[in-house]
């Protein structure tokens, strides 16, 4: 089978908040000819950090998630700004989520979150040599406590559940790759 792309038919806003837009979409299959609506976020593009402490301690955050209604073990991470680079948006989310700045940022690899529903793009990015230059810089909805980690307990704590956010456990595999043992 040859797989095309859907025809657009109708794009509707039906609302609009400050980082996303929930879309309605109606699209016709090259397949069969059928007219089917689907709704679509549209949001920002994402970032995520794996970022290592000068003594090479992976560095994590808590934060109280809403969806999970949990406290997550996570990455660094947190949105694109509109006309923003991603490695600068990967260097001011290390920034104010840490208090830590990296000698270093290359990235590791992009994913899309969820190409079913999302239009975004998530990109993580290596941070080395971090060191501590600040405070913690927290969103009005944000409570954060920093946390490093040693690399070796990381697939402990993916086993026990302590780690489940799906994009935190991408870019630790991008990094697995890196380095060679994925």
């Amino acid at each position: 089978m040859d797989i095309q792309p859907w025809e657009t038919l109708s794009d509707e806003q039906l609302l609009q908040y400050k980082i996303f837009d929930v879309r309605k979409v109606r699209r016709q299959s090259p397949r069969n000819g059928q007219d089917i609506g689907f709704f679509l976020i549209s949001t920002w593009d994402w970032v995520n950090v794996v970022a290592f402490t000068q003594d090479d301690e992976l560095l994590m955050i808590r934060q109280y998630r809403h969806g999970s209604q949990n406290i997550e073990l996570e990455i660094p991470g947190g949105v694109v700004e509109p006309q923003e680079d991603a490695q600068d948006a990967a260097a001011r989310e290390l920034l104010e989520e840490t208090g830590f700045a990296a000698d270093k940022l290359s990235h590791l690899g992009t994913v899309n979150p969820n190409p079913a529903l999302f239009t975004n793009r998530c990109s993580t990015y290596l941070a080395t040599g971090c060191h501590k230059v600040g405070e913690l810089q927290q969103d009005i909805g944000e409570d954060i406590e920093v946390t490093t980690v040693p690399m070796g307990e990381v697939e402990d704590r993916v086993r026990s559940g302590e780690i489940t956010h799906s994009l935190v456990l991408a870019g630790l595999y991008f990094h697995r790759l890196q380095r060679g043992t994925g």
